[in-house]
């Protein structure tokens, strides 16, 4: 059961459409630790509440929605993915208890869904009202798959070195040396000649989704984007805690801060892909920090020397905020 969506982005000058999968793929290949992270891929890396800056950046306030993430934004609500599903008389946990849902609201607008459950939470996250997401850290939670194997992508490049030589040194002739050596140039009694090595190296690209098993998990990253939805890219200079999305980190939150609160601002939507080393190849997703070499369908991602990170999208709560508050203060 996944939903594909659409997106179009430009790649070098030409139009370039990425299919964006929605995190459910979590129940399509496996059951859901959670975000990949650039920096480590132990399985018990960031499996615990952040502290330091980052204290009390959300953590706190994810609770469990089946085999996602859901985050109380009311004394009797709480906001996840629309696409995850769930009933209507469902458990959902939070710090340690069990509510049961008794009602659902859909933003017609977007992924966003609304539950209302039977008690009364003891705490709940804070909304992010502002529309200046643009260029601001984010924490983000999931309950997505482990890091796995690595993605090498075999690349030929030609060196080049050019030499530059006295003929008369050399005790050859101009016109001997154009025999010997017809592709060079000459001037003033110079030969300058440029010769060639055709190298191919694997270069590592990123990492295939692993094996999951529902443990959340945190990491970092930046929002490059918030026209619609909150978008962060996969960067190689972003640090260890550098996070990307796999399947089951859908209705995970990302939280930014605010005059020292960390309030919520996106829910976990979608990521790009799927990719492959060929064109024929059927496709995997994953945590790619440059997609230089490989395939999208048929399109191949140009080896041009720039980084081609791919890039995870969350629903927007600034952009909804009129219904949200129409949900939780009726």
């Amino acid at each position: 059961m996944k939903r594909k969506y659409l997106f179009s982005f430009g790649r070098q000058g030409s139009e370039f459409k990425v299919s964006v999968l929605s995190l459910m793929l979590g129940l399509v290949i496996q059951s859901s630790p959670a975000v990949i992270l650039k920096g480590s891929g132990d399985p018990a890396y960031n499996t615990t509440p952040p502290t330091g800056a980052l204290a009390d950046s959300g953590w706190q306030f994810q609770g469990q929605w089946g085999g996602f993430l859901g985050t109380p934004v009311a004394p009797q609500y709480f906001i996840a993915a629309k696409h995850v599903g769930g009933s209507v008389g469902q458990d959902f946990v939070y710090g340690g208890v069990t509510y049961h849902t008794t009602d659902f609201w859909d933003d017609t607008n977007s992924d966003l869904r609304i539950w209302k459950v039977d008690g009364v939470f003891p705490s709940y996250a804070s909304l992010y009202t502002q529309s200046d997401e643009l260029g601001k850290p984010l924490v983000v939670f999931g309950r997505g798959t482990q890091r796995g194997e690595e993605i090498f992508v075999n690349t030929v490049r030609t060196n080049y070195t050019t030499n530059v030589v006295n003929l008369k040194a050399l005790d050859i002739s101009t016109k001997d040396a154009r025999k010997e050596f017809p592709d060079a140039t000459f001037k003033g009694g110079m030969m300058t000649v440029v010769s060639s090595d055709v190298v191919t190296n694997a270069e590592l690209k990123g990492w295939k989704f692993g094996p999951g098993d529902g443990v959340m998990r945190w990491g970092e990253n930046q929002v490059i984007s918030s026209s619609g939805c909150l978008v962060a890219s996969f960067d190689t200079d972003g640090g260890s805690n550098e996070a990307f999305l796999s399947g089951g980190d859908s209705s995970g939150a990302v939280f930014i801060q605010e005059n020292g609160v960390w309030k919520l601002a996106g829910i976990n939507y979608a990521i790009e892909g799927p990719f492959g080393l060929t064109c024929d190849d059927p496709g995997f997703y994953g945590a790619i920090f440059d997609q230089s070499g490989l395939y999208h369908g048929s399109y191949l991602f140009p080896d041009d020397g720039h980084l081609k990170p791919v890039s995870f999208y969350a629903s927007r709560i600034s952009a909804h905020l009129p219904w949200i508050q129409s949900v939780i203060y009726q």
